[in-house]
């Protein structure tokens, strides 16, 4: 995946305008910007399983990690009605078929989601699935497929903790990552709460790891 998202400025006409066209067209961070000016989005997702082409996002979670601060006021939670119901993925996340019909569509979710990130950094732990529920969602709503690099804690943590490691299995759980330095422990599977979760764990393992810039950064993830 490039860093500099060479194919999104070509999109950005091909969506209505919006949040999602904004950061289509926005220039990503330079690579040499460094950490302590680094602007992230810290996003976390709440869906109805792990698959991205049959699963939906029901939640998602977001705050702003400016350089090395986190804007507590900016920590929104977005509830996404998908059209379908929750299902026994409630049992994990507490959402219920009542949350999701005073929640938002899709579309309005993304728009708002991206609006925050245009500029910014994608930020999240296994980043991965963010990354492929968004991507997907796009791909779904607006009929592109977009460029979407991401700093990845788990990645981060991994580094830290040595890739050569015999690591016990949920050695790179948030939760997990979080006790190893120092933080508080918060309750799981609410998406802004993660996403702050997130965003503290990230200021810890740059404070462990000291990336010079966003180019070090994203080679340590």
């Amino acid at each position: 995946m490039s860093w500099w998202r060479p194919t999104n400025p070509r999109l950005a006409d091909r969506v209505p305008d919006g949040g999602l066209r904004r950061f289509l067209a926005a220039a990503p961070p330079p690579r040499g910007t460094p950490v302590r000016e680094l602007p992230l989005l810290a996003v976390d997702l709440e869906t109805t399983g792990l698959s991205p082409e049959t699963d939906h996002i029901l939640e998602v979670g977001m705050v702003d990690v400016d350089g090395l601060g986190i804007p507590l006021g900016t920590a929104t939670a977005l509830v996404v009605d998908p059209g379908s119901e929750v299902g026994q993925s409630a049992t994990i996340h507490r959402i219920t078929d009542d949350d999701l019909a005073a929640g938002v569509p899709l579309p309005e979710a993304l728009d708002r989601l991206f609006d925050r990130l245009a500029g910014r950094v994608l930020l999240a732990h296994h980043a991965a699935v963010e990354v492929g529920f968004l991507t997907e969602a796009v791909r779904r709503v607006h009929g592109v497929r977009i460029d979407l690099p991401a700093v990845d804690t788990l990645t981060l943590g991994h580094r830290a903790l040595g890739f050569d490691e015999d690591l016990p299995r949920d050695a790179l759980r948030l939760w997990r990552l979080r006790a190893r330095a120092g933080l508080p422990s918060y309750r799981g599977h609410d998406a802004m709460i993660d996403a702050l979760g997130c965003a503290e764990l990230y200021l810890a393992l740059v404070a462990e790891l000291a990336p010079r810039d966003l180019g070090q950064l994203r080679r340590l993830s």
